[in-house]
Parts: C-alpha cells; structure tokens; sequence
C-alpha cells in the first residue's frame, strides 16, 4: 500500500457519479463540505474564517 501526501492510495476513488465509493473518507469528507457551505449560503450557520481559526489553535497551544 503506497502512501501519497498521507493519503493511502487504496482508498482514493473516482468521484465521478455512480463508480465513486459511498464508505471511502474523501467521498464523506468533500459530501459534508459541500453540505456546510450549502448551509452557510443558507446562513444557516456560521463558518469561521482564517483569523478565528488562527487564534481558536493559537490559545489551545498555550
């Protein structure tokens, strides 16, 4: 099993329609991305940005 930038290479898929994988981790990731922007476009919920990120991880560090 070869690893590509931490992502093991027997998981990836073909996401295009019917042949992609519904159990593998990037189909799940990417369809629950898409579903929080959808929301967000909603204004449904709130995203943070870069800068409440930033600092949400900079105080856990302390």
């Amino acid at each position: 099993m070869k690893k590509i930038g931490g992502i093991n290479m027997n998981t990836t898929t073909c996401l295009k329609g019917k042949t992609a994988k519904k159990n593998t981790s990037i189909y799940t990731s990417i369809k629950e991305g898409l579903k929080e922007v959808k929301l967000h476009k909603q204004g449904k919920i709130h995203l943070k940005t870069w800068d409440e990120l930033y600092n949400e991880l900079k105080n856990e560090k302390e």
